[in-house]
């Protein structure tokens, strides 16, 4: 990339970080290099390009941004990308469903959760009519779904959307692979928000088992689903079990994200929420 910046073959720089590095770098959560690197390689380029490599590559800057916290940055990027990418492959492709579902995901972090259903749904269309009902794509944007309606306050509906994502993804990928422990971790959310925390906390360790045995002990996911099991313990009153899966999740996203990041809050809230209700409001006062 350093080679063909230095040569003007801006090109092959975009290529070479939108389809290998970027991609790289995210999936070992190297976020804060990959915003480095992708930054780098757009401060070379003159004039704005067009075409697929640059659709992957505003799609990946985009993704990054999302996963850094900031979704309104990441919205800019993906439109950039999805306007690329329907002049490219046309309306009805699967790579279009996906910039879809990412810019759905980024509305839903900011809020406006139903201009993310608007999202997912487009999405949930073009995968159904290029792959049929029982693809991994149309799991995704059924998982998707459900999480709006669940963010919307209708867990109901949402652990409908959610058990099909689940029954497709199980006939896909088998019982132990993060995409199943993905819905079985949603379902346990919206039980645990019907009032049925023991039943989520079933959910959310088969989840947490799944996930330990593919990432290892030490990725951000993994500090996910310890956090819920801690936010179902703390409902069912048991808030020194709770400090325990809160503790091991913050140890996790600092040690990834460093100490700055929204993730790392969500965690010093929770142990902060604990503490509250054990009656030691110095400690819930620091963390919060």
């Amino acid at each position: 990339i350093e080679h063909a910046l230095e040569a003007g073959l801006d090109d092959i720089a975009i290529e070479e970080g939108g389809s290998r590095f970027l991609p790289y770098l995210r999936s070992t959560l190297a976020y804060k290099e990959a915003l480095a690197q992708g930054h780098n390689i757009l401060s070379h380029i003159s004039e704005p390009r067009k075409g697929a490599q640059f659709a992957k590559f505003a799609f990946e800057l985009g993704w990054i941004h999302y996963e850094m916290g900031d979704a309104r940055q990441a919205i800019s990027y993906y439109a950039q990308a999805l306007s690329i990418g329907k002049a490219v492959y046309g309306d009805r492709h699967p790579n279009v469903a996906t910039m879809l579902n990412n810019i759905g995901e980024a509305w839903k972090a900011l809020g406006d959760v139903k201009k993310a259903i608007g999202y997912y749904e487009q999405a949930l269309s073009i995968d159904k009519a290029v792959y049929s009902d029982r693809h991994p794509n149309v799991a995704r944007d059924l998982n998707n779904i459900g999480s709006a309606w669940y963010a919307l306050g209708d867990a109901k509906k949402a652990i409908t959307y959610y058990e099909q994502a689940l029954s497709i993804d199980k006939a896909v990928y088998g019982d132990r692979h993060p995409t199943v422990a993905r819905d079985l971790n949603n379902i346990g959310l919206a039980w645990k928000a019907l009032g049925e925390a023991k039943k989520a906390i079933g959910y959310y360790e088969q989840a947490l088992s799944i996930d330990k045995a593919v990432y290892g002990d030490r990725h951000p996911t993994v500090a996910i689903r310890l956090n819920n099991i801690g936010l179902a313990w703390d409902a069912l009153g048991d808030a020194k079990k709770a400090i325990g899966y809160y503790e091991q999740a913050l140890s996790i996203d600092k040690a990834v994200y460093g100490d700055r990041h929204p993730n790392v809050a969500i965690d010093l809230n929770n142990i902060g929420s604990a503490w509250y209700a054990l009656g030691d409001s110095q400690r819930a006062k620091e963390c919060f």
